[in-house]
């Protein structure tokens, strides 16, 4: 099996699906990143029904922060593989592994936010 910019593409948005489940875990106000993927599925989520339904149902809660998540990675993720893949293939794996870290940093470590709602 040879690593391809294909499958490091399909890998690194299982990687960042995978991680909305350690989203309910995230202690304090997160990160920026964090609060945009979360507040955004609150906020879709209160939209569409009520805010006290999102405030006690977490499942949809988090299958909406689940396409937000990826949608977030993806949009960059997409270029990056669009422009890459089939003239620099081996940049584009590493280009797509390095934003997929980026990424997963600034979800869970980097960019603290310091206030929240």
């Amino acid at each position: 099996m040879t690593l391809t910019p294909n499958r490091t593409f399909a890998a690194s948005l299982g990687a960042v699906a995978a991680s909305t489940v350690a989203l309910p875990w995230i202690g304090g106000y997160g990160t920026v990143l964090f609060q945009v993927v979360v507040l955004g599925a609150w906020s879709l989520l209160a939209h569409l029904t009520s805010q006290t339904y999102a405030d006690r149902h977490h499942v949809p809660l988090f299958a909406i922060a689940l396409i937000i998540n990826v949608l977030l990675f993806a949009i960059p993720a997409t270029l990056i593989w669009t422009l890459t893949r089939t003239r620099w293939p081996r940049a584009s794996m590493y280009a797509l592994v390095c934003w997929c870290a980026f990424y997963l940093a600034s979800l869970f470590v980097i960019f603290r936010a310091t206030d929240g709602p």
